[in-house]
């Protein structure tokens, strides 16, 4: 009986043992599991874009941190600036004077004889023949200017100052002498009437057509003008306005585009409105009466065409001998040439002088053009000039 009883206590204490044993096992577990996600909220909460104590925010920002926030980097490499096309160089004869051969250029020419149809009289010497030479005379001028900089800035300037302003006088001596040149083709206008045979002069558009193009050439031909030697055809210098005019604008029957569109090397030519060389090249769709034309921006205006209240430009067609340009012969001075881009212009540091003692003034750059520009010594005008007004804006 004692035994009995001592079997039912120890197989209960066991019992008991077994049951606390297993409510601590669940209680343990369920704290590990609350722990786990207690620690993944925690992992979530600091990769959300919250207001919390801790790193987030961080103390210093832009507000108290002026040497990130007025930082400013300055590029070094100058953008283009807008630049005209300048032709008018390939539109002159080129000649030069020697050094120490005086101001003026004279050029000479033979009066043209015609044909001499009378018959010899039968032993009778008669008269000899007599040729005029006729004569024009050019004078040379100076066309000269300069940057400089202080040592101050050119000291302290973070970009390359006499490449960038070398760069821009030669555009200055660009244009200059491209004016120059022009200058001289309008007064072939007052000196041969023919120059303006292909003015726009109806109205109320006075617009620039094919037809204008068309006869340009003729009319040089029909005056015994020789093309440009070098390109063997005329040179010409047109408005890009013009250029939209008729192309865009004409849809009249055979303008320009219907001429070119029909054939397949027309249909290549369309394709080139511009040129990859920034317009260096002529324009390929209008090569098709005996001129090359390149368009530029820089051509004479005339305000109130034909007392019409509106802006009028000229386009030029040149040939061989239209314009002599002289250039005096010396290394000392600069010599324009084709491109503006590729003018030699001096630029370099100075030396220090009596005339700044202190050498406040470091460095420049400079042109110094000695040239002279006329017509040819008789009064036929070798080109022809046309204007008209752009519809194309």
């Amino acid at each position: 009986m004692k035994e009995q009883t001592q079997y039912k206590i120890s197989h209960a204490v066991a019992w008991t043992l077994y049951t606390v044993m297993q409510i601590i096992a669940s209680i343990g577990g369920a704290i590990a599991v609350t722990g786990h996600l207690m620690f993944n909220m925690a992992a979530q909460a600091a990769h959300c874009s919250v207001f919390c104590e801790g790193a987030s925010p961080a103390s210093q920002q832009t507000g108290n941190m002026p040497q990130a926030s007025l930082t400013v980097h300055y590029n070094k490499a100058f953008m283009k600036w807008l630049a005209a096309n300048l032709f008018m160089y390939r539109m002159c004869t080129h000649m030069t004077q020697p050094a120490k051969s005086g101001m003026t250029f004279r050029n000479f020419m033979l009066g043209v004889l015609g044909a001499s149809m009378p018959q010899q009289t039968q032993g009778t010497i008669g008269s000899p023949l007599t040729v005029n030479c006729i004569f024009r005379d050019i004078g040379l001028g100076q066309w000269a200017n300069y940057i400089n900089f202080s040592d101050f800035t050119f000291m302290t300037s973070i970009s390359d100052d006499l490449m960038n302003y070398r760069k821009m006088l030669a555009y200055v001596l660009g244009q200059t002498y491209d004016d120059l040149i022009m200058t001289n083709f309008d007064y072939l206008r007052t000196l041969d009437a023919n120059t303006t045979n292909q003015d726009s002069t109806v109205g109320p558009l006075y617009a620039f057509t094919k037809q204008i193009i068309e006869q340009m050439p003729a009319s040089l031909f029909q005056a015994k003008v020789l093309p440009m030697p070098a390109a063997g055809r005329f040179i010409g210098k047109i408005l890009p306005a013009f250029i939209g005019d008729m192309t865009a604008l004409d849809n009249t029957n055979n303008s320009i585009v219907d001429m070119l569109k029909h054939t397949g090397e027309g249909q290549t030519k369309l394709e080139e409105l511009t040129d990859e060389d920034e317009g260096e090249k002529s324009v390929g769709i209008l090569r098709l009466f005996g001129g090359d034309w390149f368009p530029s921006t820089n051509c004479t205006a005339t305000t109130n065409w034909q007392s019409s209240g509106l802006t009028a430009y000229s386009t030029y067609l040149a040939g061989e001998d239209s314009m002599v340009r002289v250039t005096l012969e010396s290394a000392r001075h600069t010599n324009p040439g084709v491109n503006w881009k590729n003018l030699d212009l001096w630029a370099g540091e100075y030396a220090r002088s009596a005339y700044d003692g202190a050498g406040v003034i470091a460095a420049g750059t400079s042109y110094n053009m000695i040239s002279g520009i006329g017509p040819s010594p008789d009064n036929t005008s070798r080109a022809r000039i046309a204007i008209a007004v752009p519809q194309t804006t």
